[in-house]
């Protein structure tokens, strides 16, 4: 309860401050809506040229992205300050404060942003998701809702857990931003059919970097139950048993990296 109230602090200062330069924050916001809106234009303007992709129509597909959009619309929301660690702030030394203060380093440095710009990416998401739902006719179930729920809960915090360990790392080499990027940017891949692509990518989505088994199985669901090849309930188990390990993990290797943390200048 003590953490509990102390985030909702923590969030409550970022969000005043956010608000403090309200023109920036329409403006962030608005940025992101239309960069996400080019973004699903533009995929509908190619998806519309094939009748199908792997049996996936342009709906499908739509529904897909928007789901898997949320998701790292969620991540974006709540822990964006993991890009400034990987980036500059180990490099700068600004993180001496976090350090001296009797809190987790892991906590304050997700609680201390909430990022708004992330809104716009969210909202599209929900959008999109509403659309394509519309056009398709989707077979809609206690089982499947709650698949589709804790899968979108799971990828969140999937890519939070890849954004810890990653950033995490600076801790000893000062800038691992970059690095950052290139899984984050392996990381859209999630929002295609795992079908379109070679058994490699789709086993590294599975297994490795699991965000098609939380966005992509249950996504499919939705549309024909008895492709995904196991029971929903036990799928769900799998989601969280999964998510709950890396997560774990990943807070273990920030532990073990943030004691090689020294203050710097430069």
């Amino acid at each position: 309860m003590k953490y509990i109230k102390l985030y909702f602090q923590y969030a409550k200062l970022s969000i005043m401050s956010k608000l403090s330069y309200k023109s920036n924050t329409i403006i962030g916001i608005a940025a992101f809506l239309f960069t996400e809106i080019t973004s699903i234009l533009t995929l509908f303007i190619i998806v519309s040229q094939v009748p199908s992709l792997e049996g996936w129509n342009m709906y499908q597909i739509g529904l897909l992205y928007g789901i898997t959009n949320l998701a790292i619309g969620l991540d974006h929301l709540f822990t964006d300050k993991l890009w400034n660690v990987a980036y500059f702030e180990v490099r700068s030394g600004t993180m001496d404060s976090l350090f001296l203060r009797p809190i987790p380093v892991l906590f304050q440095t997700i609680a201390l942003e909430i990022q708004l710009e992330a809104l716009g990416e969210i909202l599209t998401a929900i959008f999109l998701i509403i659309f394509c739902s519309c056009n398709l006719s989707l077979i809609v179930t206690f089982e499947s809702v709650l698949l589709l729920v804790v899968g979108i809960i799971g990828a969140a915090l999937l890519i939070t857990s890849f954004k810890i360990i990653i950033a995490s790392m600076a801790f000893a080499f000062k800038r691992t931003g970059p690095f950052l990027q290139i899984v984050y940017n392996f990381s859209n891949y999630s929002k295609y059919p795992l079908t379109i692509f070679p058994k490699i990518i789709r086993f590294a989505f599975t297994f490795l970097i699991p965000l098609g088994l939380c966005v992509f199985f249950p996504v499919t669901n939705l549309f024909n139950p008895s492709s995904i090849g196991i029971n929903p309930y036990l799928l769900v188990a799998i989601i969280i048993v999964v998510t709950a390990i890396i997560l774990t993990l990943a807070i273990l290797i920030w532990s073990k990296f943030a004691k090689r943390y020294e203050s710097t200048g430069s």
